[in-house]
């Protein structure tokens, strides 16, 4: 099924897409598209907390990013309680 999204573009930016597509050797549409879509994915891949210094990361840590982030939470969390 497909799902039109209906946006208005004044003669400049269309004047725009339009010569970055033709140069692409693609549709307007299929520019919008993969513009959209190299948007839409995500920055990082990797927690930012794995990053930070003061936490040393070990093995388990990178097999299991979402359960060390969530273990050195409470950990915080107790200590200031």
């Amino acid at each position: 099924m497909q799902t039109t999204y209906p946006i208005r573009l004044d003669e400049g930016d269309k004047r725009l897409f339009k010569q970055a597509a033709r140069s692409a050797g693609l549709s307007l549409a299929e520019f919008l598209r993969r513009a959209a879509r190299e948007k839409a994915k995500p920055a990082k891949k990797e927690p930012a907390c794995l990053t930070y210094p003061e936490i040393q990361v070990d093995r388990e840590a990178e097999a299991h990013p979402k359960e060390f982030i969530r273990n050195q939470l409470a950990l915080r969390n107790g200590r200031h309680r």
